[in-house]
Formats: C-alpha cells, sequence, structure tokens
C-alpha cells in the first residue's frame, strides 16, 4: 500500500458523480435496465448477471465511482425488475474467480457487448443476500475493504508506476533518500510496501527488511520477487495496516530495528494516526531514522494550474477530508497532510532532519501529460525540479513530500521542524 502510491486519477467523465453504467445509453434488450443501483443522487442502471442468490456487478474502469461508495458503504440497494433487494457487497480479487464471472458476462449479452465494457473490467461485486455480515462500515471493515482494493490491484501495480514517468520520478527520489539516510544501516521496516518498489533495491544492497502491508496480494508478489532473486532470506512480511502499527511492538519488542520508512500510500490512507509514531518510536533503536513519503495537503501545480483558470474546487481539493471519492488513483479513502501538520504528529517522539517536495514544478502522476509534452527536456526540468523542491517554501509544495525524521532520545517537547 504504502509502495501503492494513493495520488492522483483522471476527473470522471459526463456520467457525474458515480459515473455512467455500461448500457446506460443503449441498453441490451434482455434487461440491464432491468437492473438499477440506488444512489444517493438517484439511480443507475447497470448491466449485471445472476448465479443463484448472488448478482455479480461489473465496473469497466477504475474512473466509475459507484463501486467506491458501494464498498465503503458495505451494502447495497438494487431494483431488480419489481423487486427491492438490499445486501451486503464484496469485491472479487481472485483472480480465477474474476475470470470466471466475466466469463458470466460475456454468455450473457454476447462478445460485441462483451469486448465493449466488460473485456478488461477494472471490478467486479459481488451482492450476495445470504451473506449476513453486518452492513455498516467499522473501521475493520474500512480496512478490510482496503486490502481488498489493493489485493484487486497487485498483480498489475508495476505498470502502474512504471508506465508513468511522474510516478517513476516519485520511486526515484525516495530511492535517493532511502539510500542517502540508510547507508550503513542493517535492519529496516517497511510501512506499506506494495509490490515491492523500493524494498527490492534496498534488499539487494544488503539491509534486512520486514515487509508491512494491508494487502496479502502485495506482500505475494514482494516474496515472489525476492525469491526469484535468491534474497527470500532477508526479508519478512507481516499483513497489517499502518494505523495497527502498535501491534508489532508484542511480536519484536522494543528497539528491534535500525531505520524505518514508509513512502506514497500506506499512511495517507489513515484518517487517524495519533497511534502510529509513539508504536514506530517505541520499535526503532537509539537516534534511528524514519523517511516519510506523504501525499501532500498543498501542491503548488494545482494550486497554480487550477486556480489560474477559475476551478478552485479542484485547486484546494486536497484540503477535504477525505479527498472526494475517485480523486485518488485506485478510488480509496485519502487523507493528505501539509508538512507542519504532519511533523506534529511526530513531535514528542522524532525531529525533522530533512524534508523535500517532490515533485514542485513538475505535474502531479495524473496531469503527466503536460510533462510528456516536454519530454525532450524531461530529465533538465527534473534536475530544476530536485533543486527546488529541497529548498523553502518549495519543500512544502509539493504533489508529495518526503521528510526525514531523526527518533529522539526520550520524548519531549514540540520542535524540530524543517524551515
Amino acid at each position: 500500500m504504502g509502495g501503492s502510491d494513493v495520488s492522483g486519477s483522471p476527473e470522471v467523465g459526463p456520467g457525474g458523480r458515480f459515473g455512467r453504467g455500461p448500457f446506460e445509453d443503449n441498453p441490451p434488450p434482455d434487461g440491464p435496465s432491468n437492473l438499477e443501483l440506488e444512489l444517493p443522487s438517484g439511480v443507475l442502471p447497470l448491466g449485471y448477471v445472476a448465479e443463484g442468490e448472488t448478482i455479480y456487478l461489473a465496473a469497466k474502469d477504475r474512473a466509475s465511482r459507484w463501486p467506491t461508495w458501494a464498498l465503503r458503504e458495505g451494502s447495497v440497494s438494487l431494483r431488480i425488475a419489481d423487486r427491492r433487494v438490499r445486501s451486503p457487497v464484496a469485491l472479487i480479487t481472485d483472480p480465477v474467480e474474476k475470470s470466471r464471472v466475466l466469463d458470466l458476462f460475456r454468455t450473457r449479452y454476447g462478445r460485441q457487448q462483451f469486448n465493449r465494457w466488460y473485456a478488461n473490467a477494472a471490478r467486479v461485486l459481488a451482492v450476495t443476500p445470504n451473506d449476513r455480515r453486518p452492513t455498516g462500515r467499522p473501521r475493520d471493515a474500512y480496512h478490510d475493504w482496503l486490502a481488498a482494493e489493493f489485493d484487486n490491484v497487485a498483480d498489475d501495480y508495476d505498470r502502474h508506476i512504471t508506465g508513468n514517468r511522474i510516478n517513476r520520478l516519485l520511486r526515484d527520489r525516495s530511492l535517493a533518500e532511502l539510500r542517502r539516510t540508510f547507508a550503513g544501516v542493517h535492519r529496516l521496516l517497511e510501512i506499506g510496501c506494495g509490490s515491492g518498489m523500493e524494498t527490492l533495491p534496498l534488499l539487494r544492497e544488503g539491509h534486512e527488511i520486514l515487509c508491512v502491508d494491508i494487502s496479502e496480494r502485495m506482500l505475494e508478489v514482494v516474496r515472489e520477487k525476492a525469491r526469484s532473486e535468491g534474497l527470500s532470506e532477508r526479508v519478512e512480511t507481516r499483513k497489517l495496516a499502518a494505523a495497527e502499527l502498535p501491534r508489532l511492538l508484542d511480536e519484536f519488542g522494543r528497539g528491534a530495528f535500525d531505520g524505518a520508512y514508509s513512502t506514497y500510500g500506506a499512511m495517507n490512507c489513515e484518517a487517524d494516526l495519533r497511534p502510529f509514531a509513539p508504536a514506530l518510536a517505541e520499535l526503532l533503536r537509539g537516534a534511528a531514522r524514519f523517511v516519510a513519503g506523504v501525499y501532500n495537503r498543498w501542491c503548488l501545480f494545482e494550486l497554480v494550474g487550477y486556480g489560474v483558470t477559475g476551478r478552485w474546487s479542484r485547486a484546494v481539493g486536497r484540503a477535504r477530508r477525505p479527498i472526494p471519492v475517485g480523486a485518488s488513483r485506485f478510488c480509496v479513502d485519502v487523507y493528505s497532510f501539509s508538512a507542519p501538520e504532519f511533523a506534529r504528529l511526530f513531535e514528542p517522539w522524532f525531529t525533522v532532519v530533512r524534508l523535500e517536495g517532490a515533485p514542485v514544478v513538475l505535474p502531479p502522476s495524473d496531469l503527466v501529460h503536460y510533462a510528456d509534452r516536454f519530454a525532450s527536456g524531461f530529465q533538465d526540468l527534473s534536475r530544476l525540479d530536485a533543486r527546488m523542491g529541497a529548498r523553502w517554501p518549495f519543500n512544502r509544495l509539493g504533489d508529495h513530500f518526503l521528510m526525514t525524521m531523526a527518533r529522539r532520545g526520550e520524548p519531549r517537547g514540540p520542535g524540530g521542524r524543517a524551515r
């Protein structure tokens, strides 16, 4: 998850807040119009298949917002012919089961319609009336949903990073900071490892790493990569959300790690990070460092770009908690932090030693097409961006910021903010 880059996705198109349903313009005669999903804004016609009492829904792409709304709620209300059904809903993440269900869609709608709407479906949801789970979304159920979303993209996650030059730049910046900070350091804790974009390079350089992630499938990907390179003995994994970090104390005890890092995701998926800092301070020894890559509340590129065109809701959209549905790459809840606000969460236990904005003059990853226009000069722009991102006030105005903190010997009062 932390390697999971929660930031940025294109705005949803003309279907409004919850996106267009497949076949909304031209429903086939045999019945998607017989199923309507009830939303706060009205009803949305959707294609579906049924198998016994289970109803399957599919979303064409990640820009569709109705799946996020449904999964956050934990249950949906459907109108099917003359019936109204309210039942729990779950995301199907097993590739074999997902493929089997999509075959049902192909059978029902025919190859042409299937290829148009469902061939590369981003999400497949199961609505099961016999599932008696609670319909509310308590805290643990939120994490279940979050884990399912990242399980669903784990096998294809690397492509999301390597296929976008801004995402690659972010990884280059964070790896440079991790190598600078942890040179000569042995045992590391990675919180939100994702598919191991930073894990594997550090393993190759001799570090031992405990990888924590909310997604079991992401952890499987990391283990598979480590095995393929003969690095398995250097890596351990645990399935945990960032907010569950205190649980590691029971297993590993105080001072178990020489350093820790969490970049681009895990901490931005938590509404409450208050238990995180004191637990991390206990897990680290001495003056160990912690490197955090955080989705920033104030992004210079967006403030200027959207501001000059009068799109103020987009210019300051990151200030909302959580950021509106669909504004993150994988359509999960995202909580942004300003650099001073994030530093205050850690003040009694850590002091800030370095702060860098990344990127600052270059666009966020969802606006990479602006950077692509200057592909021939991208390296020069990247070097300029790195120089500016290391200086005040630009170090507080990046799409993300990289904050390096040192553990205090004993907890004490406020202080240690980076200029």
